[in-house]
């Protein structure tokens, strides 16, 4: 039986970076890497990543004509 991939950008650990030679980095595990954290986890545990917490989503719809963010 096969799992479930885990999705880092649906993770509230996952964020992007700006560093353009790490561009994605795990809040949980506290690293930066160029590939999805969940794939490095697994490489170097041998074990799926433990820590996926789904992220809520959005209830606003953001509109960039809005005079607040100008």
């Amino acid at each position: 039986m096969q799992k479930k991939p885990i999705h880092c950008l649906r993770c509230v650990h996952y964020y992007s970076t700006h560093d353009p030679s790490l561009p994605r980095g795990c809040k949980l595990y506290q690293f930066k890497t160029k590939s999805i954290p969940s794939i490095v986890v697994k490489k170097e545990t041998g074990n799926d990543c433990l820590g996926f917490q789904k992220r809520k989503p959005r209830t606003e719809k953001v509109s960039f004509h809005d005079k607040k963010f100008w």
